[in-house]
C-alpha cells in the first residue's frame, strides 16, 4: 500500500474474505485526482465483482493481487448486496468500471492528465476514446492498442507503447483474470515510465463505444445486468455459474452471522 492509500483513512470490509472498500463515485474521483497529482508509484484500482470473489477463493494469487491493490471499488451489484447484509454498513454505491473511465476522460479534460486505452477488440478502443472525448472535451487519449494481449510475451511491447505515449492513465481492458495478473506483473514498469494509475476495466470499452448496449436502467438498479447480458450473449453461461456459488455462499455468511447474534444475546441474558 502507498502513504495515499484509501484504506488508510477509510477501514475496509470483508466479502467472504475478500476485502473490499466502500467509497462513492465522489471519492473515486477525488482519490483518483489526488493521485494523479502525487507524483507516487503507480496506483493500482481494482473493480470488485462476484466473478473476482470466487476467483479469489480459488486462487491464492489472484487475491493476493486484488487484496494489495491501492483501491477496490465496488462493481457487481451482487457484492453490494454482500456489503449490506455481511456488515454494518447500509449506505453502498457502486463504482463500476465503465465509470471509472468517465472519471478518467473528466479528470483528463480538467488537467491534461493522458489516457492509454489497451485491450478490448478491433477498433473498440478507438470508438470509445472518440464517445470519452465528445462527452469530456479536451480530454487527452494518449493512444491505444488492441494487438497485445495478457501475455507475458507481450508485456515488452506494450509499455513500450505505453512509455511513449506519455500516459499517466491505463485502462486495461483484458479481462479476469488476465488483466489483473497483467497489471501486477507490469505495476513497476508503469511506475517507471510515468503512469500514475492503471485500473483493469474488463468489458467497459465495449460499453463506452457502444458495441455492447448497457442494460436498462431498471435492470441496473435491480443489479440484473448478468441476466440481461446473458440473455443478448447466452454464451458467457459458463462464466455465470459462480454466480449462484456467490449468492449461496453470501446468504450461508447472513445466516450464521444472525444465529451467531442470537445465540451470543441469550447468553447475555
Amino acid at each position: 500500500m502507498t502513504s495515499t492509500s484509501i484504506s488508510d483513512v477509510r477501514p475496509r470490509e470483508a466479502i467472504l474474505g475478500v476485502a473490499v472498500d466502500i467509497v462513492s463515485w465522489a471519492d473515486t474521483n477525488a482519490w483518483t485526482r489526488d493521485r494523479l497529482l502525487a507524483g507516487e508509484p503507480c496506483a493500482h484500482i481494482v473493480t470488485l465483482n462476484p466473478e473476482y470473489v470466487m476467483a479469489c477463493r480459488r486462487d491464492g494469487a489472484f487475491h493476493t493481487i486484488v487484496q494489495e491493490a491501492d483501491l477496490v471499488t465496488i462493481d457487481g451489484a451482487g457484492v453490494a448486496i454482500a456489503v449490506r447484509w455481511l456488515t454494518q454498513v447500509r449506505s453502498v454505491e457502486r463504482v463500476t468500471g465503465v465509470e471509472i473511465c468517465w472519471i478518467a476522460a473528466s479528470i483528463s479534460a480538467d488537467s491534461g492528465a493522458g489516457i492509454f486505452l489497451l485491450g478490448a477488440g478491433p477498433g473498440v478502443a478507438e470508438r470509445a476514446a472518440e464517445n470519452m472525448v465528445e462527452v469530456s472535451p479536451g480530454a487527452v487519449i494518449s493512444g491505444t492498442w488492441a494487438e497485445g494481449s495478457a501475455h507475458e510475451r507481450d508485456d515488452a511491447e506494450t509499455i513500450r507503447r505505453i512509455a511513449a505515449s506519455g500516459a499517466d492513465v491505463v485502462l486495461v481492458a483484458y479481462g479476469a483474470p488476465g488483466q489483473v495478473h497483467w497489471i501486477a506483473r507490469n505495476q513497476a514498469a508503469l511506475s517507471a515510465a510515468s503512469v500514475k494509475v492503471v485500473v483493469g476495466i474488463g468489458g467497459a470499452l465495449d460499453y463506452i463505444s457502444g458495441s455492447v448496449s448497457l442494460a436498462p436502467a431498471l435492470v441496473r438498479k435491480l443489479g440484473l445486468e448478468w441476466a440481461y447480458r446473458l440473455v443478448r450473449e447466452p454464451w458467457r453461461w459458463r462464466r455465470q455459474l459462480v454466480l449462484p456459488q456467490f449468492a449461496l455462499l453470501v446468504l450461508r455468511d447472513a445466516v450464521l452471522q444472525r444465529v451467531g447474534s442470537r445465540l451470543a444475546g441469550r447468553r447475555l441474558t
